[in-house]
């Protein structure tokens, strides 16, 4: 067990981690009114500073009991002054097995502040206390935790279904670990939907004020005819959902997604995704697209996946996918999507007979093509 006075001090020079103090209490309440603080995490809403005295009170119990170790962040501001950055904890949830959990004060975010706490301390907890795991978990749609988890070498180990509590409510998670023998470092590339733009188009992120024209889409009688069995987002609270989930792939480096989107006023024309980036086959992805109902015939796709086929073949180094190949899929009599995928270069290896389901309840052949990054021309 360690005492309250016997705190261990840990720091990269920058980042210090110790004991709660008294005159923490009001960067605590701070950070505890914070929206995304609530939003995120189990601290009583509304949340008083009452609350967070007894938080304090609770840190030299959880220590003496050998319940958690929990500190406080303190970051230098680089001009001699340091301020309350937040709180970071593991919990002992078994033999050699502890849980984190943090959260950072709203002043110090994006900053860098938390990823370097939580490496203080996972070092620490597997160097000193002799752990072996630590398990992460953060309520589903959490991209900061997610972040900050995936720069320190957390593997993903998928998400959770109503396993975590917050005020009365069991949320879906995300769940991932780290272990002692594990590198620290990202477990995989996090695969940013980087802004790509000529003279017609720009791919950018999905937003949330894309969801109409994206439920639109999916709910467009020819996208319900070749795509209506794939669970797309076809209703409000679907897109929401996707929209929280989608940067698991980003993270995984499974999968990435991009919105085609008018140059002018960018609003969503339509959607290109690569997916299965981290399947066995050597440096391969397969491409999925979808146009709203206003856009087609126009070219707007092709072009559009046109700059995500030069991204995904463009090297790693250079800013790219890195890929050697990509595949695609259409259901046979997809006469459109044939000839998007034809007129891009797409060469037909075949097909898988009578095993796609349409939405209209006849099942059809799959017809498959694929590219390979020397029979693409340069841009």
């Amino acid at each position: 067990m360690i005492s309250a006075d016997d705190v261990p001090v840990l720091t990269d020079g920058r980042v210090t981690l110790r004991a709660h103090r008294s005159e923490d209490l009001e960067g605590i309440y701070e950070q505890c009114i914070d929206p995304e603080t609530q939003r995120w995490t189990t601290v009583p809403v509304p949340y008083t500073r009452d609350d967070a005295a007894q938080f304090l009170a609770g840190r030299a119990v959880a220590w003496e009991g050998g319940i958690a170790w929990v500190f406080a962040v303190e970051v230098d501001g680089g001009t001699g002054l340091s301020r309350f950055g937040g709180s970071i904890g593991i919990r002992i949830v078994g033999s050699g097995i502890g849980a984190i959990n943090f959260g950072a004060h709203p002043a110090v975010r994006g900053r860098g502040v938390m990823t370097a706490a939580v490496r203080l301390i996972t070092t620490w907890a597997f160097d000193v206390r002799g752990l072996n795991t630590i398990v992460w978990e953060a309520i589903e749609g959490n991209v900061g935790s997610l972040r900050v988890a995936w720069r320190t070498g957390f593997t993903f180990e998928g998400p959770t279904r109503g396993r975590l509590p917050q005020r009365g409510q069991a949320r879906d998670g995300w769940r991932g670990s780290l272990l002692a023998t594990d590198s620290r470092l990202p477990a995989s590339r996090w695969l940013e939907p980087v802004v790509l733009e000529d003279q017609r188009v720009r791919l950018r992120p999905l937003r949330l004020d894309d969801g109409r024209r994206y439920v639109e889409t999916n709910n467009d009688p020819e996208s319900l005819l070749w795509l209506g069995t794939i669970p797309f987002p076809r209703d409000a609270a679907a897109f929401q959902r996707h929209f929280d989930r989608r940067l698991v792939g980003s993270a995984t480096g499974a999968s990435v997604e991009w919105v085609v989107a008018d140059l002018d006023d960018d609003r969503y024309l339509g959607t290109v995704n690569f997916f299965g980036l981290h399947s066995l086959d050597y440096l391969s992805a397969e491409v999925g697209y979808r146009t709203h109902p206003d856009t087609r015939g126009r070219g707007v796709l092709t072009t559009g996946l046109r700059l995500a086929l030069v991204h995904a073949f463009t090297p790693s180094d250079a800013g790219g996918l890195g890929l050697e190949r990509i595949s695609l899929g259409a259901g046979d009599g997809n006469l459109g999507s044939h000839r998007v995928a034809r007129s891009l270069g797409f060469t037909e290896t075949g097909r898988d007979r009578q095993c796609y389901d349409l939405y209209d309840g006849r099942v059809v052949d799959l017809v498959r093509f694929d590219l390979l990054r020397s029979e693409f021309p340069s841009p």
